[in-house]
């Protein structure tokens, strides 16, 4: 992915706040109304280069309203205001895959003072040094890693949601059996039959929750 090149203006306004001194860097200048500019020129970029599509769970989400994506930082802008307007620590994100993410830390060493332009530095599949394919593959709604870093990222942005989503497991309470159910329908490795009983056991149970509830 190729990393935002400010135009003049914004880049004058990043530069201001990289002179600061560091203990000046405070995380909230992101939301300053002098940084809408910057904000806006950082959604724009992303949204355009990652083809509309997450730079976590990699949905497609097709459309440029600058409303429905947040400008991600890989590493947390709380954790590192220093980082904040770094290039190649900013993406775009959908609001569940940032909301997930919070400000878990993504670094191997969080006391390193630089910013590292390398993959093994990162706990997590990162958006511009690594390719997501080695790391995590779909197979529809279902996620698989592929890596300790793809899975790193399955659960730090909570990917799972889809499958379990998609299986309806909201509107079932905890249940052991029904997890088990859940976990083979989610587990591509699952066989034929084996899946297809779990799917018609977990239909079977969905069926009865309504009755159970007018008992």
């Amino acid at each position: 992915m190729n990393p935002i090149k400010y135009g003049a203006a914004c880049q004058a306004l990043v530069d201001t706040f990289n002179a600061l001194e560091s203990g000046q860097k405070d995380h909230n200048h992101w939301g300053d109304v002098a940084m809408n500019a910057v904000r806006a020129e950082i959604k724009d970029h992303y949204i355009a280069e990652q083809n509309r599509r997450c730079c976590y769970c990699g949905r497609e989400y097709p459309t440029d309203n600058k409303a429905v994506w947040d400008g991600e930082h890989i590493i947390a802008k709380s954790v590192a205001p220093h980082f904040m307007f770094e290039p190649c620590n900013l993406a775009a994100s959908c609001k569940d895959c940032n909301i997930a993410k919070g400000e878990d830390e993504v670094r191997t060493n969080p006391r390193r003072k630089s910013f590292s332009d390398q993959s093994k530095h990162y706990r997590i599949v990162h958006p511009h040094f690594d390719n997501y394919d080695d790391h995590i593959r779909w197979y529809g709604d279902v996620v698989k890693p592929l890596s300790p870093k793809g899975g790193e990222l399955v659960g730090m942005c909570k990917l799972w949601r889809f499958g379990v989503t998609k299986a309806g497991a909201e509107v079932a309470p905890p249940n052991a059996l029904v997890d088990g159910m859940i976990g083979v329908m989610m587990d591509p490795q699952a066989d034929a039959v084996t899946k297809a009983v779990a799917i018609e056991g977990y239909k079977a149970y969905v069926r009865a929750q309504p009755q159970k509830a007018a008992d």
